[in-house]
C-alpha cells in the first residue's frame, strides 16, 4: 500500500524518474497521480516518456485533469510557469499533496498551506520507511547525478548514511 492514496505532482519529479528509468518507483508513494494538461504536455515531449504517461493513464494510476480555478493559475502564472501554476491551483482544489522539485514553486506552494515534497523527499521517505534498500537508494543517486539533478550534497549525504 502506497503512503499516500493521491497527490498532484508538478512535472520535473515524473521527468526526472522517466529519464533514470525508475518512474514505477513513485507508486510507493501514492496509488494515484493527478496531473494537468500542462504538466502532461511538458513530460511528454519525448515519444519514450509520452508512452510512459499513456501507460499509466490506461492503467488508472496517472489522471489528467482540468483546473477549475482559472483565476488561481493566472495569479500564480505572474510568478512561475504554467505547469507549477496548474499544478499547485489543482492541489488546491483536490486538497492534496503536491509533488514538486523547484524551489520558488515549492516556496509558493507552502505559502498558500499546501503540502509539498520532493523527488529528495520521497527517497528519504522510502529511505526510513525501508521501502527501497540502501543498494536501491545508493543506485538512484548515482543515476541522478549522472541525469544532473539538481540537488545539494547534503541531501545526497543524508540519503546516503
Amino acid at each position: 500500500m502506497a503512503l499516500n492514496a493521491v497527490v498532484v505532482s508538478d512535472s520535473t519529479t515524473l521527468i526526472t524518474l522517466i529519464n533514470i528509468r525508475k518512474f514505477e518507483i513513485l507508486f510507493k508513494f501514492t496509488d494515484t497521480i493527478i496531473i494537468t494538461k500542462a504538466v502532461y504536455s511538458e513530460v511528454s515531449i519525448r515519444v519514450d516518456a509520452k508512452k510512459i504517461l499513456d501507460d499509466y493513464v490506461r492503467k488508472s494510476k496517472i489522471r489528467v485533469e482540468k483546473v477549475d480555478d482559472d483565476m488561481q493559475v493566472k495569479i500564480l502564472f505572474t510568478r512561475l510557469d504554467l505547469g507549477e501554476s496548474e499544478s499547485i491551483a489543482l492541489a488546491i482544489e483536490r486538497n492534496v499533496p503536491l509533488v514538486i522539485d523547484e524551489k520558488r514553486g515549492k516556496n509558493v506552494a507552502k505559502s498558500l498551506g499546501l503540502d509539498t515534497i520532493g523527488l529528495i523527499g520521497i527517497l528519504l521517505l522510502y529511505k526510513q520507511k525501508k521501502l527501497l534498500s540502501p543498494k536501491e537508494i545508493k543506485e538512484i543517486v548515482v543515476l541522478l547525478q549522472e541525469s544532473n539533478f539538481r540537488v545539494s550534497t547534503i541531501l545526497l549525504v543524508m540519503l546516503l548514511e
